[in-house]
């Protein structure tokens, strides 16, 4: 008994969903065409106002400040220090175990390709 009004439903929610997307291709189709003809202005370019409403704007120079005096260099600034060499644990790739460990899975990555290429 609740098959009926399940199917009609599910039909009504696939027509609803049909007319959706019919009406968003139509209104895609439809903008695309007022953009081209060029009926439409984009959102991107500005609107024209007309010159009485939008008086042009006078450009006014701007005081700059007076120039200010450097400051003299300072000469008995202690120099910077060198800096610490970097422990081994920040770059671990570089460490002699790791370089093993890669050139390990390397040759069984080599072995496994040998053996794929060589049963054909």
């Amino acid at each position: 008994m609740l098959v009926f009004p399940a199917i009609g439903l599910l039909l009504w929610i696939a027509f609803l969903l049909a007319a959706l997307v019919l009406a968003s291709i139509l209104w895609a189709l439809a903008s695309l065409a007022f953009w081209i003809t060029g009926l439409k202005p984009r959102t991107s370019q500005k609107k024209v106002t007309s010159a009485r409403r939008d008086p042009p704007r006078v450009q006014r120079p701007v005081p700059h400040p007076a120039p200010t005096r450097a400051a003299p260099p300072v000469k008995d600034r202690a120099p910077r220090p060198a800096p610490a060499p970097a422990s081994p644990d920040i770059w671990p790739k570089w460490t002699p175990a790791h370089r093993r460990y890669v050139d390990e899975e390397l040759a069984l990555w080599q072995e496994q390709f040998d053996a794929l290429s060589s049963s054909k």
